[in-house]
């Protein structure tokens, strides 16, 4: 198909054509993403209400917390994002690492490049004007409630890598055959002011610009980006219609394509939680915390409700005898007939309602909300004594029971690897090579196959046990080795100090190579050759 420009006069047939197809194939996947808009808007609305526009419209500034009565859900959310941030993306860490085949990493000039490189690519991640770290939080949050997370990574001209992550109530999503996430439909509103300033007046349809020159720039139209891979392409030739996801903007109302390009490389990360695999959008712990939380919301205002009882509760009054209207605010004063027996008087209904024991219940429901979103894992406040005092251990008790909390989230964070980290870093590094933000590489790695290791603490914890191990052998030969000193010379301290530098992810420029090292050490003989003299 030959690029295009819509004209306001009329569409030219392969617009039409092409309209006409992406318009069906969106009814497609609105149809079968239909059951979970419900699940996802129950969701929200306890959880995230914010969020709660699946298959509600709120006018901007309305009340959203109107189910909820009671807050923990909302806040586990939130902690799971900040845990969940701080565990996989801290800014404050190097959470990655760039690796080429290990012939290649033997290379000194090889290994202060790909250090180099990572540190630039660890900029821009925590640059502001990135938005990576406000994105991946937004990530987070979606990806905790409702188990599937969408975000863009755009190249911005003379900026680079930019982030922006995409409510789920405007993004329809597809899946290859490999279940992998490669066709997004993304519907939105763009006021009539942006449409022009992102594609002009001139391919704009009367509707459009009549609004936009008549005074009002502000009226909302929806509109369609599609990005889907491109099937009818010719390889090996350049331009935008032969890359090989096709781009597509639309006013979806009106059908009427605005314009047609191309990506290189899939711009979107979509990650999922968990999937069923006949399901194309995830599961998140959200789901598993929503019938905790909905019985926690019901509880808190069952228990208001019975405390009021208890403070304010209502009263008993006699059909006889008292001048109405019955006066209960303080200091209020209530007429009687003079005569009346004592037991005809005004006096409370005793209830006889047990707080202490809903909120015994609710505590054990927030607990499990907690832990539904596994911040018994991601936090660390130590266990608890029956009393509820935190129980105190040692430094290094504490970083083994990290450690041992870490190891069980391992096959969780896995599948964020393949589906959100992998692909973040690799889109992040092909827009940085693009834009020349990265150092000219040695020759050696012209040719060169990259790889990402990841260095969050999942990954530390899940290799510790071989430092335990040498550890424990260090300590197990210590006190043979006054009884035989040749026991620790099996031991090749230089091989431990690697294997250490590697499980901790040491950057390379700490050590010294191969040739300093041996300078050094006959610089060290000589002098001791002189002394001796």
């Amino acid at each position: 198909m030959a690029e295009f420009t819509p004209e306001n006069t009329s569409p030219s047939p392969e617009e039409q054509e092409l309209s006409k197809q992406l318009s069906q194939e969106f009814q497609e996947l609105e149809t079968e993403r239909h059951n979970w808009e419900s699940y996802w808007q129950d969701i929200a609305e306890h959880m995230i209400p914010r969020r709660a526009d699946f298959n509600a419209s709120y006018a901007p500034g309305e009340k959203r917390r109107n189910k909820i009565f009671e807050g923990t859900a909302v806040r586990a959310l939130t902690r799971f994002a900040s845990g969940l941030h701080n565990t996989l993306t801290n800014a404050q860490t190097s959470w990655f690492q760039l690796t080429v085949p290990r012939p290649l990493m033997q290379d000194r000039d090889v290994q202060l490049w790909l250090e180099e490189s990572q540190r630039l690519v660890i900029e821009v991640f925590n640059r502001p004007i990135s938005n990576f770290h406000p994105a991946s939080h937004e990530f987070y949050l979606d990806l905790g409630a409702f188990g599937t997370g969408v975000m863009m990574i755009y190249d911005e001209p003379g900026q680079g890598p930019m982030f922006r992550t995409f409510h789920l109530g405007e993004c329809f999503l597809q899946m290859n055959h490999l279940g992998r996430v490669d066709t997004v439909y993304r519907k939105f509103e763009h006021s009539a002011k942006a449409l022009v300033e992102q594609f002009g007046i001139e391919v704009l349809p009367e509707s459009v610009s009549k609004s936009y020159m008549e005074g009002n720039p502000y009226k909302k139209f929806s509109c369609l980006h599609v990005v889907k891979p491109r099937k009818d392409r010719n390889f090996g030739e350049a331009g935008s219609m032969n890359m090989p996801w096709m781009s597509v903007y639309m006013l979806h109302d009106q059908k009427r394509i605005l314009s047609v390009s191309g990506y290189d490389q899939f711009p979107y990360v979509c990650s999922r939680w968990e999937r069923q695999a006949q399901e194309i959008y995830g599961r998140g712990p959200g789901i598993e915390a929503l019938a905790d939380g909905r019985m926690l919301n019901k509880m808190e205002e069952l228990g208001l409700k019975s405390l009021a009882k208890m403070v304010d509760p209502p009263l008993l009054v006699p059909d006889d005898g008292f001048l109405s209207p019955i006066r209960t605010t303080p200091g209020g004063l209530n007429y009687f007939r003079a005569g009346l027996g004592p037991n005809d008087r005004i006096m409370p209904l005793e209830t006889r309602g047990r707080p202490d024991l809903n909120e015994a219940k609710m505590g054990q429901v927030r607990d499990a909300i907690n832990r539904s979103f596994y911040l018994d894992l991601l936090e660390l406040p130590g266990p608890t004594a029956p009393d509820g005092d935190v129980l105190r251990f040692s430094a290094t008790e504490i970083m083994q029971r990290q450690r041992d909390r870490l190891s069980v989230l391992g096959p969780i964070v896995s599948r964020q690897e393949v589906e959100f980290l992998g692909p973040l870093v690799d889109r992040t590094l092909t827009i940085m090579v693009k834009n020349q933000m990265l150092p000219p590489p040695p020759e050696v790695l012209i040719e060169a196959d990259f790889q990402v290791e990841y260095t969050n603490p999942v990954g530390i914890a899940q290799r510790a046990g071989e430092m335990t191990s040498v550890s424990a052998l260090i300590q197990f030969l210590t006190p043979m080795a006054q009884i035989d000193p040749s026991v620790l010379r099996r031991i090749d301290p230089a091989r431990v100090a690697t294997i250490a530098a590697e499980i901790l992810r040491v950057p390379p420029s700490v050590f010294k190579t191969e040739e300093e090292f041996a300078a050094e050490m006959e610089a060290e003989a000589q002098q001791m050759a002189v002394n001796t003299q």
